[in-house]
């Protein structure tokens, strides 16, 4: 009858804890028998905040051609040789250096000698960073082991990753060293030509703005994506701002209880809320859904795993291989249902977006990655906020 009706309810009919009880006695029938149900229904209601009136801030980032150059110096560093010099020593080479332990101007005896690795550009105090730039391979210096990087301050990283020393030495030792530069190691940057072009880019670049255009798509498009989940989340916000309905606490508290025993009173009491509002945007998520008429074709799903299956190689493949993988994919059936949900969300992103008023806010990305960090940290604390119920729902 829920069915064929089309009645919007949330979860299944719970018998009525009133029921009357009947014997059912062959001999002795009850002229009628009446089976009492309490349904949980979706309130009726038209969605508010669709239109031009409501403006948000979308993020986007302002030194998009500094990160770009960025880049492009890494990709340089990436695809450059190494090379070992003797005569000097610059601030982005790696050195090692032979270290024997002191015990005040002496080598101390039978004291602790390890090889130490250091980056010249992280050695935090700067004194010691010119000695080591006036010096060369076979020169011999002494220095105080905990400058040289900046987690010497925590005793076991220092012990460990400086010192070299086993876990389990807990022997003492001293901060002072005598050291002889063993190597240097230096990775020479690449030039801007068309082997490196060719080699990092795979072609279509050939110029240094080109690359520098190139890679300020794939950076772009990188935040273009975190800035829509922001947005999505602001969409979210301020819809179930707008919309709030009053929800049966008292039946959706009962159904909980019934579809996991373990589920007790009190957890459900203290975790209903957060429960409560995912609820309601996910019932605002079907209204607008069914308002915006949003289907997914088959077509379109098998494209997004066509997608996943190319993202995953990273590498041209043939297209029969393609099409096996999609079909084993497309076996898991809950894996489907989320994919299905998932494009579902970016057409209502989409549609969304167009009936609304949004304003791109410039931010430095080191500002971008902060508000995206407290927003990923808060979002995880409200999904874990009612993991279980959520839980007993779905398994449901």
């Amino acid at each position: 009858y829920l069915r064929e009706s089309k009645l919007n309810v949330l979860g299944q009919p719970l018998p009525s804890e009133n029921q009357k009880r009947y014997s059912f006695k062959i001999d002795k029938m009850e002229d009628e028998y009446a089976v009492e149900y309490e349904v949980g229904f979706v309130p009726e209601y038209e969605i508010k905040g669709l239109d031009k009136k409501q403006t948000f801030e979308r993020l986007t980032i302002s030194d998009l051609d500094t990160l770009a150059e960025k880049d492009l110096d890494y990709a340089r560093r990436r695809m450059g040789n190494r090379s070992n010099p003797e005569d000097d020593i610059q601030e982005n080479d790696i050195i090692k250096i032979a270290a024997k332990e002191l015990e005040g101007d002496e080598l101390k005896s039978e004291g602790w000698e390890t090889t130490i690795t250091v980056y010249v550009e992280s050695i935090k105090d700067e004194t010691l960073k010119k000695e080591f730039l006036a010096a060369k391979k076979g020169d011999t210096l002494r220095f105080n082991a905990r400058l040289l990087e900046e987690m010497s301050a925590d005793e076991d990283k220092f012990r460990k990753y400086i010192l070299n020393l086993p876990e389990d030495d807990d022997r003492p030792v001293g901060d002072w060293f005598e050291g002889r530069i063993e190597e240097v190691s230096r990775l020479e940057i690449a030039e801007l030509d068309d082997e490196f072009y060719s080699k990092y880019f795979g072609g279509g670049v050939s110029t240094q703005d080109e690359a520098i255009d190139r890679l300020k798509s794939g950076i772009q498009g990188f935040y273009d994506i975190r800035s829509n989940a922001l947005l999505m989340r602001d969409f979210q916000q301020r819809l179930l701002e707008l919309n709030k309905f009053d929800l049966p606490a008292k039946f959706l508290k009962r159904w909980l209880q019934v579809n996991n025993e373990e589920l007790s009173p009190e957890k459900i009491e203290a975790d209903f809320e957060p429960f409560a509002e995912n609820l309601r945007w996910s019932i605002l998520r079907d209204r607008l859904k069914d308002q915006f008429e949003i289907e997914i074709p088959e077509e379109a799903i098998r494209a997004e795993y066509v997608k996943k299956v190319r993202n995953y190689f990273q590498a041209e493949l043939p297209e029969h291989i393609i099409a096996s993988s999609v079909e084993r994919l497309m076996e898991d059936k809950e894996d489907v249902e989320k994919t299905v949900r998932d494009l579902e969300n970016d057409q209502i992103f989409i549609k969304v977006r167009e009936l609304v008023t949004i304003n791109d806010k410039p931010v430095p990305s080191e500002e971008f990655h902060a508000i995206l960090d407290a927003i990923a940290k808060k979002a995880e604390q409200e999904q874990n906020a009612d993991a279980d119920l959520r839980e007993s729902v779905e398994e449901a």
